[in-house]
This record gives C-alpha cells, sequence and structure tokens, in this order.
C-alpha cells in the first residue's frame, strides 16, 4: 500500500464497504467511498445512456434536467451512509480486526436513511429540505438508501444515529465523506430547487423509478466483474475520474443496459411484408393518429382477425412518436409466450430483420423471453457474472449486492422488463406494481415501455384488479398501453379505461359503444370508439353439439381420426385432461393421443408446443394433421396459432367457448386437410361437453358431470347461462354474435334467467369474486405514497408469501433432476446454461411442500451448481424407472410422496393411492 498523506485518503482506508477473504486479487477489502463512488458512476452512465428515463423523471419533479442530474447522482453517491456505522464496520469479515460494539441489529439501508434524515439537510446547507417534517427529504432519501429492493424501515430516527454512531469522530468522517462528495458532483452553482405547489407529490411519483434506479447502479457498482478489490491509494476526485466513470462505461455497456433508439420507419407493410392484404383491424391501427401524451388502446376483435399485428403496429407507431422506447409484450400463461416469442422472430423472406428488430434503430437491440426459454439469444445470457460475498450478515438475510445482481441479471424473467424488446407472462409485469422486493426495478423497466397485454379476458377477478392497479401506474409515469381480447364484458372495459385515465389525469366518461368487433383509442378524457368491420375469412357459422357424455365424446373424437381428420378435447383440468388422455389411449391403443398441460417441465412443454404447432399450425398439411388427436388444457385455446379439423370443450364460461372456438377450423383447407383458397371441411361444428340447462337445475347441476372443473369455474349460474344461449341458438357466427353471448352471460339481464338454485352459488361466487378484488388492493402498492419507509415486509417474489400475481392453490417452484451415479443434472439435456430453468414446472404447495430428506447433501451440492444457488425452488430427484422417472418430496402435511413425471404424461403424485388433483 502506498503512503497515506492526505487526510481524506486517511478517511477513505478506515471504512470498507465490501470484503471477501477469499477474494481473489491483491486486496480482500475495497473501500466504502470507492464502492459509494462507483455506483455513482454506474448512476450517470445509465442515465447517459438512458436519457429517456432521466426525462421522465425530470417530467414526473418538474425539476430541470440540469439541476436533477446532479443531485441523483449525489444521492447514489451517499447511497451507503449506514456503512459508516460502528455496527455494520464491525461485522465478523472486516478486514480490520473491529469487534462489536453496537448490535447489528438494523440492517445498513435503514441505518443510512436514519443519518440522511437526521444530518443531510445541515450537512448540505439546504434547511428546506427538514421543512415539513423532512417531508421532502423522506421521498429521496428512502428511494437511494432502500436499494437493496425494499424502502428503509420506520424506526426512531434520533434514537437510532446515537445508538448506531455512537462515536463523534465518525459522524465527523461522514460528514467530511459527504462534504467531499458533494464537492466532486454538484457543481458550485448548483442550488436545491424551490419549493413549488403540488412538490411533494410530484416527488412521490418519480420515486418509484429513482428506487429503481438505485437498485440497479448498485447491482452494477457491486459487481466485480467491473469493479475489482482496489488498495485506497487514490484521492476520491482521481479515482472517479480515472476508475469509477470508466469502469461504468463497460459495466452499462457489457450489462446490455446501454439501450437502443425507435425507428421512424417500422410501418405495417415493413413489419409484415408477408401479410397482403391488412385486416379491417389492421389497416385501422396503421391510420389512427398516434397522440402526443398517455395513451390507451383496447383492441376487441375475434381469434384470426389481425389483433397481433395491428398491437405491434401500433406500439412501433408509439415508439415513433416518442410515447416508448421498447416493447413488454404480456401473455397469460408461458406456452403462450414462446409462441408469441416465435412470431416476432418471424425473418423477413429476403433474410432481413426479425420483426422484433425493425422496431430499432440500432444494430444491437436485446430480446428476452420471459422464462428461460430454448431461443433466448439476448447479450446479457452470455454474461458471465460473479457472485461474491461482501460481508452482509446472512442470518439477517441481506445476501450481497453481486449475489442479487448474479441471480436476477440471470434470471431472464425479470431482465425482459429492461430488454428493448422483452415477451413474457402478465404476472412478470403486475409484479412491478406489489409490495415485492426489486420491484422499483421492473417498474424502472416497464416505465419507458409500450406494455402490450393479450388475452385480458383471461384476467379473473383478482388480477383484473392488479392490471387496474398496474394500469394506474404505467399512465402515471409516462407510459402507454394496448389490451387485446376476444371479447370483454362493457363493465369490464369501463373499468380498465377507468385506472388508466386516472393515472394519466383524464377526467373519463364511461364508454358506450356496443358495436363488434371494436377499437376504442383512450388519450383524453373522451374515449374515441371506433366500430371495426369484421374481417371476411373469420365471419363464419359455428353450429354447436351438445354433449352430456364423456363416451359420446370419444366416440365422436374416434370418428373424425377415423375419416382421416384432427381433432382436439380441450378439458377444464389437468386432472380431466390426463384422465381422457388415459381412456383414449387404453381404448384406441392404434392412434394415441398427444397430452398438453401446464405440469411438463418447460423443456417438454416446448417440445410438445413445438410438435403440435408443427402438426396443426397454419402451414400443416394433411400429412401432418391426418389421424391425430390432442387433448389439452387451457393451455391449447391462449395465443396459439393451431387449427383442427374438429374440436370438443368441457363447457366453460361464454368468453372461453368464443376463444376455444377460434382453434376450430381456424384457417381455409379442403377437405384432406390442405391449406386452401376455400373451405372444404363441410362447416365448423364444436361438440360441447355439457349438462342440459333445464330451467329447474339444481345447485349440484355442473358439479354432477365435471366436479373436479366446479372448483376452477364456481359461477355455475353463468355456466348455465353459457349452456342455454348454446342450446337455444344452436350455432353462432362470433362476428355478428359476440357481443349478445357475452352480456347475455355477464350482463346484469342474466342473473333474472338463471334457475332459483343456480342463483344462490352466482352470488356466492360474486361474492368472492368481490373479496378477491378486496384481496389484489390490500396486495398493491399505491401511487401517490411514493417510495416511502415502511414498517411491513416486502418478501423476494419467489418466497411462499400471500403477496402473488395469481389466487387459488399456492404453488411451489419445483427443478427436475436426473440422479446419475452420486450427482444429480437437470432433467433438461440441451447443454448450455439454461438447463436448470428449463427443468422447472410449478405444482400445488399442498401436493408438495419439502424436498425428501432423502437426498440432502446432495440437494445442497447441487445447489452450487446453479447460477442462482437454487433459490426458492424445490428440487426433485428423479431415478429412471422405465416407462417414467420417479423420486420423492414431502407434502403439506410432512408425509413423503411418491413423485412420478414422464415427459409424454407430466408430473402426478402418488401417497398410498393416487391423490386427486383439481388445480389447473
Amino acid at each position: 500500500m502506498q503512503d497515506i498523506k492526505s487526510a481524506q485518503q486517511d478517511l477513505i482506508s478506515r471504512y470498507w464497504g465490501k470484503a471477501d477473504p477469499n477474494y481473489p486479487g491483491e486486496s480482500k477489502w475495497h473501500p466504502l467511498a470507492y464502492h459509494s463512488l462507483d455506483v455513482a458512476a454506474c448512476g450517470q452512465e445509465l442515465l447517459r445512456q438512458q436519457p429517456v428515463w432521466l426525462e421522465n423523471l425530470s417530467r414526473l419533479t418538474q425539476i430541470d434536467v440540469r439541476i436533477l442530474e446532479p443531485w441523483l447522482i449525489f444521492l447514489l453517491a451517499v447511497h451507503d451512509l449506514g456503512k459508516f456505522s460502528t455496527s455494520f464496520q464491525s461485522l465478523p469479515k472486516n478486514p480490520f480486526g473491529h469487534t462489536a460494539q453496537v448490535a447489528y441489529d438494523v440492517r445498513h439501508d435503514t441505518l443510512g436513511y436514519a443519518l440522511a434524515m437526521e444530518c443531510l439537510p445541515t450537512w448540505l446547507g439546504f434547511e428546506e429540505l427538514s421543512e415539513r417534517g423532512g417531508s421532502l427529504l423522506r421521498l429521496w432519501a428512502a428511494a437511494v438508501t432502500g436499494h437493496h429492493g425494499r424502502p428503509p424501515k420506520n424506526q426512531p430516527l434520533g434514537a437510532l444515529v446515537m445508538r448506531q454512531f455512537p462515536a463523534q469522530s465518525v459522524l465527523q468522517d461522514t460528514e467530511e465523506f459527504v462534504s467531499a462528495v458533494r464537492r466532486l458532483l454538484l457543481p458550485e452553482s448548483w442550488e436545491f430547487p424551490v419549493r413549488m405547489e403540488g412538490q411533494l407529490d410530484c416527488y412521490k411519483r418519480a420515486s418509484w423509478l429513482i428506487a429503481g434506479l438505485a437498485v440497479l447502479a448498485d447491482w452494477l457498482g457491486s459487481n466485480t466483474l467491473w469493479f475489482k478489490y482496489r488498495e485506497p491509494d487514490m484521492e476520491l476526485e482521481d479515482y472517479w475520474q480515472d476508475v469509477a466513470t470508466a469502469k461504468a462505461k463497460n459495466a452499462v455497456k457489457e450489462s446490455g443496459l446501454a439501450g437502443t433508439l425507435p425507428t421512424s420507419e417500422a410501418t405495417f407493410g415493413t413489419l409484415f411484408p408477408h401479410i397482403e392484404s391488412p385486416t379491417p383491424l389492421q389497416v385501422w391501427a396503421s391510420e389512427v393518429p398516434i397522440a402526443p401524451n398517455p395513451q390507451l388502446f383496447v383492441l376487441e376483435e375475434l381469434t384470426g382477425g389481425g389483433k397481433t399485428e395491428a398491437a405491434l403496429t401500433l406500439a412501433a407507431r408509439l415508439m415513433a412518436a416518442g410515447q416508448g422506447r421498447g416493447v413488454y409484450f404480456a401473455l397469460p400463461t408461458m406456452a403462450t409466450a414462446d409462441a408469441m416469442f416465435d412470431r416476432i422472430q418471424r425473418r423477413q423472406e429476403d433474410g432481413g430483420k426479425e420483426v422484433w428488430q425493425q422496431f430499432f434503430s440500432s444494430a444491437d437491440p436485446s430480446l428476452v423471453l420471459a422464462h428461460s426459454a430454448a431461443k433466448v439469444r439476448q447479450k446479457l445470457d452470455a454474461l458471465t457474472l460473479q457472485r461474491r460475498d461482501t460481508g452482509y450478515d446472512k442470518r439477517r438475510e441481506e445476501a450481497s449486492a453481486s449475489e442479487h445482481s448474479s441471480a436476477w441479471l440471470a434470471d431472464s424473467r425479470k431482465k425482459a422488463l429492461l430488454a428493448d424488446f422483452g415477451v413474457g407472462t402478465i404476472d412478470q409485469a403486475l409484479l412491478a406494481v406489489m409490495p415485492l422486493r426489486h420491484q422499483s426495478l421492473r417498474l424502472l423497466g416497464l416505465s419507458t415501455k409500450v406494455l402490450v397485454v393479450d388475452e385480458v379476458h383471461a384476467c379473473d377477478c383478482y388480477m383484473g384488479e392488479l392490471l387496474s392497479r398496474l394500469l394506474r401506474f404505467h399512465a402515471a409515469l409516462g407510459g402507454s398501453a394496448i389490451l387485446l381480447s376476444a371479447t370483454l364484458p362493457l363493465e369490464q372495459r369501463a373499468r380498465l379505461l377507468a385506472a388508466f385515465a386516472e393515472g394519466a389525469g383524464y377526467a373519463i366518461t364511461k364508454p358506450t359503444q356496443t358495436a363488434y368487433p371494436l377499437a376504442t383509442h383512450l388519450y383524453t378524457s373522451e374515449p374515441d370508439e371506433k366500430p371495426i368491420a369484421a374481417r371476411e375469412a373469420v365471419s363464419r357459422k359455428v353450429t354447436v353439439e351438445p354433449l352430456e357424455e364423456e363416451i359420446a365424446v370419444l366416440q365422436r373424437l374416434h370418428a373424425t381420426i377415423a375419416r382421416g381428420g384432427c381433432a382436439v378435447w380441450v378439458r377444464n383440468t389437468v386432472a380431466d385432461a390426463v384422465s381422457a388422455w388415459t381412456a383414449w389411449n387404453s381404448t384406441y391403443p392404434d392412434c394415441p393421443a398427444i397430452l398438453f398441460h401446464a405440469r411438463f417441465a418447460l423443456t417438454d412443454r416446448l417440445n410438445i408446443g413445438k410438435r403440435i404447432h408443427g402438426s396443426f399450425g397454419p402451414d400443416s398439411t394433411s400429412e401432418n394433421r391426418r389421424g391425430k388427436l390432442v387433448i389439452a388444457t387451457q393451455v391449447i385455446e391462449q395465443s396459439l396459432d393451431v387449427d383442427f379439423d374438429d374440436m370438443v370443450s368441457d363447457l366453460a364460461p361464454i368468453d372461453l367457448i368464443i376463444q376455444r372456438a377460434g382453434r376450430l377450423q381456424r384457417h381455409k383447407r379442403d377437405a384432406d386437410g390442405n391449406p386452401a383458397e376455400s373451405d372444404g371441411r363441410g362447416g365448423a361444428n364444436l361438440g360441447v361437453l355439457m349438462p342440459e340447462p333445464k330451467i329447474d337445475a339444481d345447485a349440484a347441476w355442473f358439479n354432477r358431470l365435471l366436479p373436479k372443473a366446479a372448483k376452477v369455474y364456481p359461477d355455475h349460474g353463468k355456466l348455465w347461462l353459457t349452456a342455454q344461449w348454446l342450446v337455444e341458438n344452436k350455432a353462432f357466427d362470433l362476428s355478428l354474435q359476440a357481443r349478445d353471448m357475452i352480456e347475455k352471460v355477464y350482463g346484469a339481464y342474466g342473473y333474472e334467467q338463471t334457475p332459483v338454485a343456480l342463483q344462490s352459488v352466482t352470488d356466492k361466487a360474486e361474492g368472492a369474486c368481490r373479496a378477491d378484488q378486496g384481496i389484489a388492493r390490500s396486495n398493491v402498492l399505491t401511487l401517490n405514497q411514493g417510495y416511502d419507509p415502511t414498517s411491513n415486509e416486502w418478501p423476494d417474489e419467489e418466497s411462499y408469501t400471500d403477496i402473488t400475481t395469481r389466487l387459488g392453490e399456492k404453488t411451489v417452484r419445483l427443478r427436475l433432476a436426473k440422479e446419475i451415479g452420486d450427482s444429480l443434472a437437470p432433467w433438461a439435456t440441451t447443454g448450455s446454461s439454461l438447463d436448470w430453468p428449463l427443468s422447472e414446472l410449478t405444482a400445488a404447495r399442498y401436493l408438495i411442500a419439502k424436498e425428501s430428506p432423502r437426498h440432502t447433501a446432495l440437494l445442497e451440492q447441487t445447489r452450487k451448481t446453479m447460477i442462482d444457488e437454487g433459490r426458492h425452488c424445490l428440487i426433485v430427484p428423479l431415478a429412471d424407472c422405465g416407462k417414467d422417472w420417479r423420486g420423492w418430496a414431502m407434502n403439506a402435511q410432512d408425509k413423503e410422496v411418491r413423485v412420478i413425471y414422464s415427459p409424454v404424461a407430466g408430473l402426478s403424485i402418488e401417497k398410498g393411492e393416487a391423490i386427486d388433483e383439481s388445480d389447473l
């Protein structure tokens, strides 16, 4: 170490920020002052590479960027003031041999917040920050000190500072550091913005994004891939100029967070040159004026009407108009996300750009699928991120920033929200408005994206309330959104429009238009509702055949297969799908069915989905399709461009019947099943397994036929109304009747027509719906509260918590492992770093709650090979038993259960006799 000459260098050498006795470099620790500047430099580089973030924060705070930027960088430099505390400096891994004088019983983020609130106004000479109880400072301080993904805790500030900073010399050193950073980062003429009307409310909204910026800057600045441990051999100014800023440029660039510019040249014709005749909806999307402010589009059109292409066209036009810098496409399931991911990678026939690449003018935009599927090709995946323990007390769950950075950036479910173009489930977006760790980082990523949500009708009462809150946040932070649905009840459309309008500050009037198809554009107080002509190709009559017994379904499907057709049976639960698949294969072993549901490992789901798309997709021929049957759950009905000659569906709510019917003879084919100019298959006929809708139906009307599905769709009154409409009309033309179908079931008129015995069932279901909405409201954040100190816990999203994006049975994330000798290997065998994520699936927690104690040591060893160390998931070792693979786990009652897995049947559980599984 060089001689320490200056007082500043003496200060630098006395406080450690990161330490690791096993660090491979010469120095085993990194000075706190240097680490603070590393983080500030990363924040500065992020704001310069993502100028839209700074512009957005300037708009929200009403502070000029020339004043705001240095203030934010200064705040990031003091984000770790809590580490100056005696208790932190005495942690066991400290490099100086300090012994604890004060217990480290409050985390350093809360300590830093307390110190900032007590001392910063005086140290900086900005006394106005102390006015009104320090409310103006509170949000700034909470946002940057809460850089571990959750706000600091509410604590008695003065007493906490006195106890944790007992030595006057420590406070003097901290003040000297703050003064030095101020001289370095704040221009001499800089002044804190004068108070204005509504200033506090402005800061509250901006605080959500500032917190996200602090998390991201801290993760980059903590990563030893870019910021090596260093001896305290430089003064702050030299370190800032010669080390921190240069390293920060590399960190932002190599992490894939530099951002790209939208192109103004993306049009419907350039995005989709293979479509010669756009649908009426697509023409409208190409021509509708784009407003210069946050706006919401709601597109209601039949399956096959071109909603996806219309939405992508709108998204590209919004970006070109400055209303977004990227896209996040949110879908209801992983399977639908997989399908969408493939669609946006369609390359032009001349070998040009893929669809998503045409949204950007730069040569290197990023694309991420939000659950680590096989085709993720984004540069963050190739980046090997080091994981270093920086000395935080793990007994208090203070995992290091480096560990969080590695796990987070390695998890494509999350980084998709920071990528230029992200595709994933709606859950990943909804988590941005829930009090779970790192939500602010999600919100930061989404704030500059055009948010596209597909299959909005699939949201239940709980998720619908979460989506409303997300739209409110998104609009308030300056974002625009596009919602897609086959049909929405008028009440649901009004609720979503009102949520966005509230966030954007529009005094909205209720929508009134009942035309169908319909495009709604909200950019002011009056929504613009535009009736759209139905696409001629999807204007067709579908006849309905009620089926009252499963044997009748099997006979109908066999008749279709026997004459060379292809068919699908859409079941309401996994258990029913497996039961039907088993019954079919035992009865007709010469033509085994394909089973498709949500309880397959991701790698197998991808393979089955690819097989189904190849056999029944738009380019399939009679050779691919002939004599094939698929038995599936709802995963088959959403966003998958597949087409069957014949279909049977279990009775479901009418909006889902509409959705499922969109996969019946979706594309025009000749009598043999080959693509053709006109359809030669004799007309579409939908079979529906359902009880007869008798006017005197009793409360058990639905349970008797479909007892497992009775739990999935508890409003049996609306199921009766669906059945009645289908039986009464015997057929439907969705282009003419879709709105009538929806309103007859979901409108106020329907309740009066429901049998008295089922009205009580509906009342109970609607009461449960209101209760679910109440739970949702209690589980989401309040926009105008801001990123404020809290007394509540903000758990990790993967932990087992009541705060979730979906209600129902609690689930666990499983990773399937093959027993190979004395070690475990991931179920997936692609040979890439994605094999463990590809080996995942979810299961009901009451079925599997813990790992079996049979392999404890082996499981610990296996976790060390995973980049995220297997956090928040259970590993299930499986042994090859011939026809299937078998292992052990523990259920919620601490009883050992047998886990059985097959790549063709999926996961099942046995305890004595087989457990009846009715969850999806």
